[in-house]
């Protein structure tokens, strides 16, 4: 699952690329950024929520974490 972070850090640099090569405007860099911004942070509070949900199963961080991220 992609975090709320890298999905922002990869439109930037995707509107970034395009604004470059001059595919946007800047003012459309700026509003592209903004949506982004926005659905980073609807991305982070549903990631939020779900680690909420999950970690009040667990005993302990720990275990929280090992069941998550160990089989990766």
């Amino acid at each position: 699952m992609k975090t709320a972070v890298e999905y922002f850090n990869q439109e930037i640099k995707e509107l970034f690329n395009m604004h470059q090569d001059g595919e946007i405007s800047g003012k459309m860099f700026h509003m592209s950024r903004l949506v982004a911004l926005t659905k980073a942070k609807e991305m982070e509070k549903e990631q939020m929520i779900e680690l909420w949900n999950i970690a009040v199963t667990c005993e302990s961080f720990e275990q929280y974490y090992n069941e998550t991220f160990k089989s990766e």
